[in-house]
């Protein structure tokens, strides 16, 4: 089992984004770092923060990180949890989807390493993440974002945890190495922060 806390360091993880034209970064507004939790939560310490402001109406920002001391060429059942700071409220209208049920979570685990490549002028993705609601081979959708807030401008931040329920399978490399990934693939066509505080994944051979 990997069981990450985020709060006191980064533990050499990656951000990264996919889903927009090449050249938009600065429309896009893109933020990634290890960061304080904000208000309210800013006594819980730090967690790897990630934004963007949707303006390609799919954005797909993410945080990555290797694991190398498993068994190679190997396949294993990975279940996972994943906790996290939101502001998004829950049950409410958005441009082009709600901010929180239409920011759909996606954890996995790829033996190569997770990048964005240059796809005839357009950011995709080197692994199959499925896309927005729709899980992918790499990639699955375990959740949204949206928080216990019911009242629509009120964006006060808290602290969400969600678990897998779908089954996910992996392969290690012939180094018995697998990249974690976690992210949020969007289709709410405005800004989303959130910082993630916590990454378990438990692995079971098969």
């Amino acid at each position: 089992m990997v069981d990450l806390d985020f709060t006191a360091e980064s533990h050499g993880w990656e951000s990264g984004f996919s889903d927009f034209r090449v050249g938009d970064e600065e429309n896009m507004e893109l933020a990634a770092g290890h960061e304080g939790l904000p208000e309210p939560l800013s006594d819980r310490g730090y967690g790897l923060h990630v934004g963007a402001t949707n303006r390609s109406d799919d954005i797909f920002m993410y945080w990555t990180g290797r694991i190398d001391d498993l068994a190679p060429d190997t396949r294993y059942r990975l279940e996972f949890l994943v906790e996290f700071a939101t502001s998004a409220p829950s049950n409410c209208v958005g441009v082009g989807g709600p901010p929180g049920e239409a920011v759909h979570l996606k954890v996995g685990a790829t033996p190569i390493r997770p990048e964005p490549i240059d796809d005839d002028g357009y950011y995709q993705m080197n692994i199959d993440k499925g896309n927005q609601l729709s899980s992918g081979s790499d990639a699955i959708r375990i959740g949204h974002v949206g928080n216990t807030v019911s009242e629509c401008t009120d964006w006060i931040f808290e602290m969400k945890a969600v678990e897998s329920e779908e089954v996910f399978e992996a392969t290690t490399d012939s180094d018995g190495a697998l990249w974690l990934i976690v992210g949020t693939d969007s289709g709410f066509e405005a800004r989303t922060e959130l910082y993630y505080t916590r990454y378990r994944a438990t692995f079971r051979e098969l």
